[in-house]
Parts: structure tokens; C-alpha cells; sequence
């Protein structure tokens, strides 16, 4: 599991694509929003770029949803109904995510 403090922006999404390098592979990967302040279109766009990635190897990213800022940009662009959303990790267990 990732967890992603502060903010997710042009000056920090390099840092989120190194690190979806370091961790790929076969199976689920799991990114806790919750404690994301602020979260930009360069930002949403890695996150993007990584469901699709995994998605096509057969793999999984479901991202556990933030609030405020984050939970609004993902509902305004409607990628909370496209990407893996959960809100909880018991809601991913429970295995009824989005």
C-alpha cells in the first residue's frame, strides 16, 4: 500500500512515478488518499496513467478516497466512477469497491 501525505502536484509527481516503478508487479496495489491535502491535474493524471497500466496487465489499483479537495476533483472530472474508489481499506476488503 501507498500512502500519499500533503500534496500531489506538479512538483511531486515524479516522486509518485518512481514509486509506482519500485512497486510493479502482478496484483493489487492499494493508494490511501486519505491524507492527500491537494491534488492537481498533473497529479490525477499519474494516477490515471497507473489504473489504466495495471488494468492492462491484469493487475489492480484501487485508490482509498480522500475528502475535500481531492474527493471534489475526482467527482468533477468523473473519475471517481471510472477508477477503482473505495472509501475505506474494510469497504476494499468487504469487496465492494467501485
Amino acid at each position: 500500500m501507498l500512502t500519499l501525505h500533503g500534496e500531489l502536484d506538479v512538483s511531486s509527481s515524479p516522486v509518485l512515478e518512481d514509486e509506482f516503478h519500485r512497486v510493479e508487479g502482478p496484483g493489487l496495489l492499494v493508494v490511501d488518499l486519505t491524507q492527500l491535502e491537494f491534488l492537481d491535474s498533473t497529479g490525477l493524471g499519474v494516477l490515471v496513467k497507473h489504473h489504466q497500466h495495471r488494468r492492462d496487465a491484469g493487475s489492480r489499483l484501487v485508490l482509498i478516497e480522500g475528502g475535500g479537495q481531492v474527493r471534489r476533483l475526482l467527482e468533477l472530472t468523473g473519475l471517481v466512477d471510472q477508477l477503482s474508489v473505495v472509501q475505506s481499506i474494510d469497504e476494499l476488503l468487504d469487496g465492494s469497491d467501485s
